[in-house]
């Protein structure tokens, strides 16, 4: 189930729904369930995700909005699958379960292809944004990943000919995510790319030296190869000079004026924040309660508006969490990177998947979004399954050694060390 669910995320909604609850109820019914939920509560990633949904729910009794804030909330579902894959995942599914999702990735770009080159139609989506299954913005950030994973393995295998296959996969994957309108992805590829260099590349002379080579190739014959890109580049310089100049009626504009409203909001409201919503009620209300805040107000008024998030979930969870909801999402990430993995190749994939993550998030909301949440719960279990098949064992949580009971990882670990 684990591997179709996978398969799934890059290119079905309903897909991640069902296989979401489906693989929480057969979790349910496992003979170690206790010991799971033991192992769960025991590891600080889990732990501090489990707090941070505990604070979002709780957080709606504050906010002005309880019943967008419920709906906002239900979305957090499809981080789920996480604490199923990170207690059951055993070793030798790991490989597949990376290539269902690159072989997923395939067929969504097999779509995007057809519509780019308009040897199809589907759902009406256009080709000047061939985003098949998922929007642009969460689109373009599987496509910077699935290209930096594809190109991480390359330096991993020892087949010339497989090392080959790839690098043609590598080169569909890349032209893909720069024909598509995702900036948010390419920038994320972009500062991503220093980190594989530097991470396979011993001589860090020759590593920043490949890096520039590479980065200002890809990036010129984008420009003066693929329209989409050279579009999005020219709006986003126009863009950032009327922010310049005060104006937010523009797409980076309407993001701008939003976080300048989330500035004064956290301020106001630093410690636990307002609470979750989901119509932006708060950041409405304090634009009309403030008339002063932007320079031409009628219209940047009007245009901020109509932001339905922040577009920066770190601000979002600032503005919405306070300073405690944003320390605690914050060191999820700080217990991922920690997290002691000794194979190299998966502790590099990790580190290009928090990256882009990361990065990611500073653009839109895609720990919010189902294909961003479902992309984070896959990996993440898979990141930690690997750190406890290392530390306990390949397969079930329980240890034979006697009746089974309910302990936790480090007691675990001890008397596995003991018994070998």
């Amino acid at each position: 189930m684990i591997i179709i669910y996978a398969f799934l995320i890059p290119i079905s909604r309903s897909g991640i729904a069902v296989f979401s609850i489906s693989l929480l109820l057969v979790w349910f019914f496992s003979d170690d369930f206790k010991l799971k939920v033991k192992y769960l509560i025991d590891n600080k990633i889990t732990l501090y995700l489990i707090i941070f949904f505990t604070l979002s729910f709780i957080s709606i009794a504050w906010s002005d909005d309880i019943s967008g804030g419920l709906y906002y909330f239900r979305k957090y579902i499809y981080v789920v699958p996480l604490f199923v894959i990170a207690t059951s995942l055993d070793k030798k599914y790991i490989p597949y379960l990376i290539s269902a999702f690159l072989f997923g990735m395939l067929i969504s770009e097999i779509f995007s292809y057809g519509i780019f080159f308009e040897l199809f139609q589907y759902k009406k989506i256009l080709p000047s944004n061939p985003t098949p299954f998922m929007h642009h913005i969460p689109y373009s950030m599987f496509l910077a990943f699935s290209s930096l994973l594809i190109l991480n393995k390359i330096f991993f295998v020892k087949s010339v000919n497989i090392k080959i296959i790839l690098s043609l996969y590598f080169l569909i994957i890349l032209v893909n995510l720069f024909i598509n309108s995702g900036r948010t992805g390419q920038v994320a590829f972009i500062l991503t790319l220093f980190i594989i260099f530097f991470l396979n590349i011993k001589d860090k002379f020759i590593a920043l030296l490949s890096i520039a080579i590479f980065t200002i190739s890809i990036l010129f014959i984008s420009y003066n190869n693929s329209p989409i890109f050279k579009n999005r580049v020219d709006n986003a310089l126009v863009e950032s000079n009327k922010i310049l100049k005060d104006e937010y009626c523009t797409s980076w504009g309407r993001r701008a004026g939003g976080w300048i409203v989330a500035k004064d909001i956290f301020l106001d409201n630093p410690i636990i924040g307002t609470g979750l919503s989901y119509n932006m009620v708060y950041l409405k209300r304090y634009i009309d309660n403030n008339k002063d805040i932007f320079s031409n107000y009628n219209q940047n008024s009007k245009c901020v508006r109509t932001l339905y998030h922040y577009h920066n979930y770190y601000i979002q969870t600032a503005v919405r969490l306070g300073l405690v909801g944003f320390i605690i999402f914050m060191l999820i990430f700080y217990y991922i990177f920690k997290l002691d993995i000794k194979d190299r190749e998966i502790k590099n994939i990790l580190i290009i998947f928090i990256s882009i993550f990361m990065i990611s998030n500073l653009f839109d909301n895609l720990f919010h979004s189902q294909f961003g949440e479902s992309l984070f719960a896959l990996f993440i279990g898979l990141f930690i399954a690997q750190y406890r098949i290392e530390n306990i064992g390949t397969g079930t949580l329980v240890l034979a050694l006697g009746e089974a009971k309910a302990i936790t990882s480090d007691e675990l670990l001890k008397k596995s060390n003991a018994k070998n």
